[in-house]
């Protein structure tokens, strides 16, 4: 009996210490995924930035020069895109969110019983594609169509106005590509204040702008910042808004992250260039992260 107990208690051991085991396994799946589809063509682009490449061919020599050439070559051009980018960037996050907030606050405050159907139906422009929405607005704002033909139609105008293929219409289509989906997220943060608090502080009498300013603002600041979080770090790599609304003009860092791989078929620059974006998408997330914490962000997505 004692012997066939303490066989009992070291296969209960073993068991014991196996089970953590089972915990590691089912992460399994997820670790592949992110293996395969991630981390490994990732790897493959590092190790590709550090390599030059001479009449279309790859040479593993190792070198920094692929970063170097991003602030130096044709004059900078190259490093003045990237700062053009993050200015439209910022741009773009600003007035998507401007467009976005009011919506929210008026879905999550007076939608009622009516607050998904609105969601909803703010939603739609995602059921179309997203190219097909920037030539619709092309059809709206282009030299020779709607806008302008109703302008000179009345007078205002004696010529269409230049209104497409420039920075500024980058600028214009891309927030109201994503002013919508940014409803989502500050819906989400305004939906958890509690109601008390602003029935509180008027009845300490403050007035709605001040409820606004002192309570509904601040706590519906993890929803902006998960908003600028979808925003900003896509926005910063885009490359199919400004190749067909913003001609020479509209022209960002993704484009030329783009030509370099497509046309100057050189892989090396353009993995540098590409491992930069990423470099400075690594920054903005561990920022947005430290300040609104990681747990307010989960909760507001």
């Amino acid at each position: 009996m004692k012997d066939g107990t303490t066989m009992r208690e070291r296969v209960l051991s073993i068991f014991k210490k196996m089970k953590p085991l089972g915990y590691y396994w089912r992460l399994f799946p997820a670790v592949f995924w992110l293996g395969v589809f991630l981390v490994l063509p990732l790897s493959v682009m590092l190790i590709y930035s550090f390599w030059t490449m001479v009449r279309f061919e790859l040479i593993p020599t190792w070198t920094l020069q692929n970063y170097l050439d991003i602030f130096v070559r044709a004059e900078g051009l190259y490093f003045r895109l990237l700062l053009k980018s993050l200015g439209m960037a910022a741009a773009v996050t600003l007035g998507a969110i401007a467009l976005a907030y009011p919506a929210a606050y008026y879905i999550s405050m007076h939608g009622g019983k009516y607050k998904y159907v609105l969601l909803n139906v703010i939603m739609t422009p995602f059921l179309v594609s997203w190219v097909v929405l920037i030539f619709g607005w092309r059809l709206v704002i282009g030299y020779t169509c709607l806008l302008n033909t109703v302008l000179m139609g009345a007078g205002l105008i004696s010529e269409p106005m230049r209104l497409w293929g420039n920075w500024i219409t980058v600028i214009f289509v891309l927030i109201f590509s994503w002013a919508p989906w940014l409803v989502l997220p500050i819906f989400v943060s305004l939906e958890k204040i509690d109601r008390s608090l602003l029935e509180a502080g008027a009845d300490l009498g403050a007035s709605p702008l001040e409820n606004f300013r002192k309570i509904t603002l601040p706590l519906s600041i993890p929803g902006l910042l998960v908003a600028t979080f979808f925003v900003f770090i896509p926005t910063l790599g885009e490359f199919v808004a400004p190749i067909l609304a913003g001609g020479t003009s509209g022209a960002m860092i993704g484009s030329a992250i783009e030509a370099t791989f497509k046309r100057m078929h050189n892989w090396p620059f353009g993995s540098a260039m590409s491992f930069l974006l990423l470099i400075i998408a690594l920054i903005a997330s561990i920022v947005l992260i430290r300040k609104a914490g990681l747990r307010s962000l989960m909760e507001s997505l």
